[in-house]
């Protein structure tokens, strides 16, 4: 079996940010891209949940690995990364030999196996966490998975336990407070994709990538 897919001259979005990072000593220091950019970004992929949500679609992968950049900071969601081996540390395998990506789904996804479009809302605020950590850390990087299961139970315990992702340098409280209604326990009481997609729409009002910033 074979997926045949659109090209994409930046290719994922975890290489195509990590490329923008300068390290020293194996530590990001500066990004070179710009926080309007990386909003920019976050906005298109709200803008296609937002159209699968209208369809009433469920993603059920959302991550930066599966979106794809293309000339001036074009994002398009996709869903490959499953078959690529080099995400395979992404991905737990369950007793029954599924590839759950745990790291990014919602306590009633992975314990209840409820996965709605209010689940893919939860995925996508993990997902801005990677955009805004320019995709060099992975989410819940010091839990085993494990760890992580056991941090869900914390949600479905209710038990006041539960340990969200920290606010990355780069980011707004204002952005950071959006990924908290998205990380809402009752999946009710989360944001539409509708409303997440306004919501930095206006954040990033009349942005455009600057012509330096393009894709070579």
């Amino acid at each position: 079996m074979c997926a045949l897919l659109e090209h994409s001259d930046g290719g994922e979005l975890p290489k195509f940010l990590a490329s923008r990072v300068v390290f020293e000593d194996g530590n990001p220091v500066a990004p070179t891209v710009s926080y309007g950019s990386l909003i920019y970004v976050a906005t298109q992929i709200a803008s296609g949940m937002k159209y699968l949500e209208s369809l009433e679609l469920i993603h059920r992968d959302l991550a930066a690995r599966n979106c794809v950049v293309d000339k001036n900071y074009t994002v398009k969601v996709s869903d490959h990364a499953m078959y690529c081996d080099r995400y395979e540390n992404e991905y737990y395998i369950s007793d029954t030999k599924a590839r759950l990506p745990i790291r990014w789904m919602s306590w009633e996804a992975l314990l209840l196996g409820r996965q709605t479009t209010k689940s893919d809302v939860w995925a996508f605020a993990i997902t801005l966490w990677e955009i805004l950590m320019l995709c060099t850390q992975q989410p819940y990087a010091e839990l085993t998975s494990e760890q992580v299961v056991e941090n869900s139970n914390h949600w479905y315990q209710n038990d006041g336990c539960q340990r969200y992702l920290p606010r990355p340098p780069l980011c707004p409280r204002e952005i950071y407070d959006l990924m908290g209604e998205c990380w809402k326990r009752n999946a009710a009481d989360r944001p539409r994709f509708s409303e997440i997609h306004l919501f930095l729409q206006r954040k990033n009002l009349g942005f455009m990538p600057n012509n330096n910033q393009q894709i070579a």
